[in-house]
């Protein structure tokens, strides 16, 4: 099989190998990324809720937590990142909601600490707000009239945290970087001042490894006794509504007992159970369950009683991986092994998303610290343009764009008016399967779920893949939409 030769190896291609990759892109590095999937960001990554510029619930968050001052640190660092990258960035503020007076003492602790804290570690963090009753309800009437007041946090934002891992992927490949799909690694050893990493394409000899593997970073961690941290799945399930509800509340709304509904940059709502339902899980079981999803339908009810099981279009359930119980719950592993040089470990854990650009920027220290010579690259071009959304444009940019290339003009997904010439777009700049287009440009993100555009959409992949379309799957592997033609089974030799 092939050998390849790199300086730094990162390993997994979700949101944090992703930025950690676009990071060491701006030096004149030999940077390897391997993802095993066949796209980037569809492992914990793909399971976020969108929120991001938390930290300001210093409740939570601690400046003895390594987490905590990376989530601080990224905060002011996601907005810039989005518009260098063109990917979505809305503003939606956040509502910790209470009662009565007896559920006032949180909120109160929440604006103590944030006055004491906000200087020195969120210097740039508008304030936060205790707003009374009429003004709760006047911002958002649908929620439960019993809410008597909430502490208003106008800093929260969401993104699409899978299409800014893409985004991240290609600017890093644009400058320099290799990146590599489909490739699991299977085996590590340490030799002297090297490592060899065997993968399903091949052997990969490297000096640095950078472990940033998501769900399996302890395992990729035990294959060389570098495993000097222990996790803790908890096992966290969300749920999407249809866009038509989409306007049932307009910032992020949330109780500690109820979970959390948030608006996303797309219009639909999503909400999520509450800390009291999280359990911990069985590493990669990602089945949902009637349990879990009972209790957070209902919690979500007490926050907006007009919610319907109707109108969820779709749920999952995700992990959030929390470090050692006594270090704390939102304690991670960002950092060089304890027992193994230049063999790094990136497990950001809760909320990974607005972590991970600061812990991309730590990384770069932490290879300098370990021997890693950093020259600036010149040649980085931090801009990344993005394809067109045709719904987004306006009617001359649509003309306009469809006399350049006619297939603008054939809609392909109604619920979301994706046409053929993004999905062509999406399939030249990576995407591979139906979950790559999907999370490029948003076919069978409606409440059909592909059931019209499905067949559409294998029938162009085919075409430009120049591949059968019963080769066609969701997400690579073994994940084939098409298994047989019709009567295939039928046929008598």
């Amino acid at each position: 099989m092939a050998i390849y030769e790199t300086e730094v190896l990162i390993i997994g291609g979700g949101i944090a190998g992703a930025a950690i990759a676009r990071g060491l892109s701006k030096y004149k590095a030999d940077v390897t990324l391997v993802e095993k999937g066949m796209d980037f960001g569809q492992g914990i990554t793909k399971s976020s809720s969108t929120i991001v510029n938390q930290g300001s619930n210093v409740i939570k968050f601690r400046p003895e937590y390594h987490n905590s001052r990376l989530v601080w640190a990224g905060r002011p660092l996601m907005e810039p990142l989005c518009r260098e990258l063109q990917v979505p960035y809305q503003k939606i503020g956040s509502l910790t909601l209470f009662k009565n007076q007896a559920g006032m003492r949180h909120p109160k602790k929440m604006l103590q600490k944030f006055e004491e804290w906000s200087g020195k570690y969120m210097p740039q963090a508008e304030p936060l707000q205790l707003i009374d009753r009429e003004t709760l309800h006047s911002w958002e009437p649908n929620i439960n009239k019993e809410f008597i007041g909430a502490v208003y946090d106008p800093n929260i934002a969401v993104i699409d945290p899978v299409r800014l891992t893409i985004a991240l992927a290609e600017n890093a490949r644009q400058n320099g970087i290799l990146t590599m799909l489909e490739t699991e690694v299977l085996d590590i050893w340490h030799q002297a001042d090297r490592f060899a990493v065997e993968t399903n394409k091949g052997t990969i000899n490297c000096r640095y490894i950078i472990n940033a593997a998501g769900e399996y970073v302890v395992k990729i961690a035990q294959k060389v006794n570098a495993d000097d941290f222990a996790l803790y799945p908890v096992k966290s399930y969300m749920a999407v509504l249809d866009q038509k509800v989409g306007n049932l509340v307009n910032h992020m709304v949330t109780m500690e007992e109820h979970g959390t509904i948030n608006p996303t940059v797309y219009g639909n709502l999503f909400f999520g159970t509450s800390p009291g339902s999280q359990r911990l899980g069985k590493i990669h079981d990602h089945a949902t369950d009637k349990k879990i999803a009972d209790a957070a339908f209902e919690h979500a009810r007490q926050l907006v009683p007009a919610i319907s099981e109707r109108d969820i279009i779709n749920s999952w359930v995700g992990f959030i991986m929390y470090r050692n119980f006594e270090v704390g719950w939102h304690e991670c592993s960002v950092g060089v092994s304890r027992w193994l040089p230049r063999f790094i470990n990136a497990s950001i854990g809760f909320p990974g998303i607005c972590a991970a650009p600061a812990a991309a920027r730590e990384m770069i220290g932490l290879l300098a610290r370990e021997g890693l010579k950093l020259e600036q690259n010149p040649d980085f071009q931090p801009f990344r343009k993005a394809p067109p959304v045709f719904n987004e444009l306006s009617d001359d940019e649509k003309r306009e764009l469809m006399a350049k290339d006619q297939r603008y003009g054939h809609i392909v997904c109604r619920c979301e008016t994706v046409t053929e010439g993004e999905i062509v777009a999406a399939i030249k700049n990576g995407a591979r399967s139906l979950d790559g287009v999907k999370f490029r440009c948003r076919p069978g993100m409606g409440r059909c779920h592909g059931g019209f555009c499905g067949p559409k959409i294998i029938k162009i992949l085919a075409r430009e893949l120049g591949i059968s379309e019963e080769e066609v799957t969701k997400k690579g592997g073994q994940s084939r939409y098409l298994l047989h033609k019709s009567k295939e089974l039928l046929e008598v030799e």
